[in-house]
């Protein structure tokens, strides 16, 4: 049994995954999962504190949140096996829990730290862009919301996207998410664009109506057969073609999402009918 499973929880702030206090004989550790070991596992980290970092920590919660989100940088940057870099967290412990709010804004100017922590707790994402760490905290709720961080990713990612692509793309779930197979979502789209995104749907259905992949398709998980892949490049292209004729100012993201919508449905369709005929 190691030491870190004989210690004695003194404060721990539910729900959540934020950093815990233990105590091992006379000593206060600050506890903390994050990051990854190689087999993407959580990381364990503990860091000696004091009675006064306690206080804080369980007084103020913004500071706990503030204080997570920067240690959280801390252990993506030690990787799946360095130490942590404990100067530089005991660095973070005084300043974050016992500095000024000022000298706290002004640390995270020029540190790194996961904003999406604190948004996913409701914080400000415009208040925290200018650096107004404080009033953004002002929102803050013990309960995460991890699809408010999503959303501001997302955002991010698509700075300069036009409505309606914004539009296509949550109809095709690519927007939170880029990987993954696409679905049909009507309910996370725009009232007013949901016309005009079904009307684009309808023309990429009309466009490869008819064409089917094979009965066995992806029945052989470990070699994707060249003829699978044909097939499913064929109702891609067709798609495609259709929808940058139609539509010619609809962005590449969209034109590739419904087009992996049309061919994942296709395979879905194949399967169905393989499970009927046999």
């Amino acid at each position: 049994m190691d030491a870190q499973s004989m210690d004695e929880i003194v404060y721990r702030r539910a729900p959540g995954a934020l950093p815990f206090v233990t105590r091992r004989d006379d000593a206060l550790f600050l506890t903390f999962g994050a990051g990854a070991d190689a087999n993407h596992e959580l990381r364990t980290f503990q860091l000696p504190i004091s009675d006064a970092h306690l206080h804080v920590i369980q007084t103020d919660f913004a500071r706990h949140l503030i204080l997570w989100s920067a240690l959280q940088s801390l252990a993506d940057d030690a990787g799946t096996q360095n130490p942590l870099d404990e100067a530089a967290a005991f660095a973070l412990l005084d300043s974050i829990l016992l500095g000024s709010e000022a000298e706290i804004e002004e640390l995270f100017k020029n540190s790194k730290w996961h904003k999406d922590t604190l948004i996913a707790h409701h914080a400000d994402p415009a208040l925290l862009a200018l650096g107004k760490i404080f009033d953004a905290a002002q929102s803050l709720t013990p309960e995460a919301d991890f699809k408010l961080a999503q959303e501001y990713e997302a955002s991010r990612r698509h700075l300069f996207i036009d409505p309606l692509d914004e539009a296509v793309l949550r109809y095709t779930n690519k927007y939170l998410h880029g990987g993954g197979l696409p679905s049909r979502n009507p309910n996370a789209v725009n009232p007013e664009l949901l016309p005009s995104v079904l009307e684009i749907v309808s023309h990429a259905e009309q466009a490869c109506a008819g064409m089917e992949l094979p009965l066995d398709y992806g029945t052989d998980y470990a070699r994707f057969h060249e003829r699978d892949k044909q097939a499913w490049h064929a109702i891609s292209q067709v798609v495609e073609r259709a929808l940058h004729a139609a539509y010619p100012t609809l962005s590449s993201a969209s034109v590739a999402a419904l087009s992996f919508l049309m061919c994942s449905e296709a395979a879905s369709r194949a399967k169905e009918a393989r499970k009927n005929a046999s």
